[in-house]
């Protein structure tokens, strides 16, 4: 979504009523009195009057002693008006031409025009009406979860996770999430046709509530995935229990390795790369990130470069081809050239396509690390994770780069909340979890990392098991990995500090890694 700011009173105002006036605005009253208070103070131009006191006294009606450390109304409130905000945007006010937000960190709003793109590629005209579900680009049909409860006071409960899990699967850009919307006056609408639906139900015991949810392919009509969730009703942070569960729900739903990708991308397996469809394009790049092989980077390549020429203002496939110029860089798997500088041109021009795409701030961080150009990689890592910190999408790659462009406090919490969380986390997150030992002298730790290896066909995993176990002297179990390391590369006592710089910046690390696989056996030249 592409953004400017407003500042014409009018539109503001219009948009305020708008919003307050619409029933999928589920805020309640004092929720609503918040934004209408806020909204005219800075319509009057008294915004530095916006403060925490303010708001508590003047809305919530606290006296003049109030003390936000002992009564955290207004942060609790202006939490739940921020959902409130962002679900009305996401199953109403899509097409609103104003957007309000209530950024974290403050209770000033701000007002943008909101200018809304397809948020797929298309490569040819589609008929209005032509069937969702025999669209390429994925979509997903989310029913509002039922509530099974007895009575009707915990329906909030249902309310809250449907709206939880359509928050943070809109986070998934490949994906077009859908929602059944209300008719006028209570008449029945037909539901929008998709590809995949999303079913639930609540289901509450005395003292807590089990979350069912279900994934069917409305294609063939199997359902494809489906999982219980419980939780005690009184927990002190029910909306947080509900973000959190939303956010694996959506991971392993709309992941690149999840549910709906695996199945996809079997349709489209034996597909001449002429004949793909840009976002099947973009599957061959989910297939190489799972198994890094030469031929899946051969063939994703390939498929990636069709779809530019095919979709050149599509964004996604110009940073899934940076990403793969970039990879084949630094681990040279294929013998054709791919400059990094083209790899930075390419993840460029994603992030002047789409530049609220994490991915392709992402992928421009990285080639500025292979390029050593660290200080405007975490300028765009930093970015790419602004755009969207409490997703669990990308934190570990943006954890990746963070780490090893220097914020390795910050990069290994990301990926270590990513693998907690995230059922399908990328594997190659643990190789640097492992560097990260090794750059402590934690030689025991960083070969216990080791045991998490699961990509066999990257030579990092034998490097840094061999060098870890070389500093540990277990000289018999290194040597092998030394022989691993060396059938995936032959030249690599000539290639070696080359290729270990490219990742490992400081030249102490690389002397570190260096000196155990010497330990092990592998004198680097």
């Amino acid at each position: 979504m592409t953004r400017r700011n407003v500042s014409d009173p009018k539109l503001i105002e219009a948009q305020l009523l708008r919003i307050l006036s619409r029933p999928d605005f589920r805020a309640t009253a004092r929720q609503k009195k918040f934004l209408r208070f806020v909204v005219q103070k800075v319509l009057d131009g008294q915004a530095d009057e916006i403060k925490g006191y303010t708001v508590a006294t003047d809305v919530f009606g606290r006296n003049k002693n109030f003390d936000p450390k002992s009564d955290p109304i207004v942060s609790i409130e202006a939490k739940r008006l921020r959902r409130a905000l962002e679900h009305y945007y996401l199953v109403a006010g899509g097409r609103d031409p104003v957007r309000i937000d209530i950024p974290v960190g403050g209770y000033v709003p701000h007002f943008h025009i909101q200018v809304v793109p397809s948020p797929v590629c298309s490569s040819s005209e589609k008929a209005p009406d032509r069937d969702a579900a025999a669209d390429y680009w994925p979509t997903v049909l989310l029913r509002p979860f039922q509530n099974f409860c007895e009575g009707t006071e915990p329906s909030y409960l249902a309310e809250g996770c449907t709206t939880e899990l359509a928050i943070e699967l809109s986070r998934y850009q490949d994906l077009r999430v859908l929602m059944k919307t209300p008719g006028e006056g209570g008449a029945a609408v037909a539901e929008p046709p998709s590809r995949f639906l999303i079913d639930g139900n609540i289901r509450c015991g005395p003292s807590d509530f089990k979350l069912s949810v279900q994934l069917f392919d409305q294609k063939t009509h199997r359902q494809i995935w489906g999982d219980v969730y419980a939780c005690r009703i009184n927990t002190e942070d029910l909306m947080g229990f509900q973000r959190e569960i939303a956010q694996m729900i959506a991971a392993k739903i709309a992941q690149d390795q999840g549910y709906i990708t695996q199945t996809l991308a079997l349709e489209s397996l034996h597909k001449p790369p002429a004949e793909m469809e840009t976002y099947e394009a973009i599957l061959k790049f989910y297939k190489h990130e799972a198994t890094f092989t030469s031929k899946t980077l051969e063939d994703a390549m390939v498929a990636l470069e069709q779809a530019v020429v095919r979709e050149p203002a599509c964004p996604q496939p110009w940073t899934c081809l940076g990403r793969l110029y970039a990879e084949n860089y630094a681990m040279e798997t294929i013998s054709r050239q791919t400059p990094i500088e083209k790899a930075i041109e390419y993840a460029e021009r994603g992030v002047l396509l789409d530049p609220h795409n994490q991915r392709a701030r992402t992928a421009l961080a990285m080639g500025y690390l292979l390029k050593d150009q660290l200080a405007e990689g975490l300028v765009e890592a930093r970015k790419a994770l602004a755009l969207n910190p409490a997703s669990l999408i990308f934190i570990d790659i943006i954890g990746h780069v963070l780490a090893l462009l220097g914020d390795w406090d910050e990069g290994v919490d990301l990926i270590r909340k990513a693998i907690k969380l995230n059922p399908y986390h990328r594997p190659y997150a643990y190789h640097v979890l492992c560097v990260d030992w090794l750059r402590k002298k934690e030689y025991e730790k960083a070969y216990l990392e080791t045991l998490n290896f699961s990509v066999p066909s990257l030579f990092w995993d034998p490097l840094l098991r061999a060098s870890a176990l070389g500093h540990l002297e277990k000289f018999a179990q290194a040597n092998q990995f030394v022989t691993n390391l060396l059938s995936l590369k032959p030249d690599f006592p000539d290639r070696g500090r080359r290729l270990i710089k490219f990742w490992a910046k400081p030249e102490t690390l690389v002397d570190c890694i260096i000196q155990g696989l010497g330990k092990a056996g592998l004198d680097i030249r």
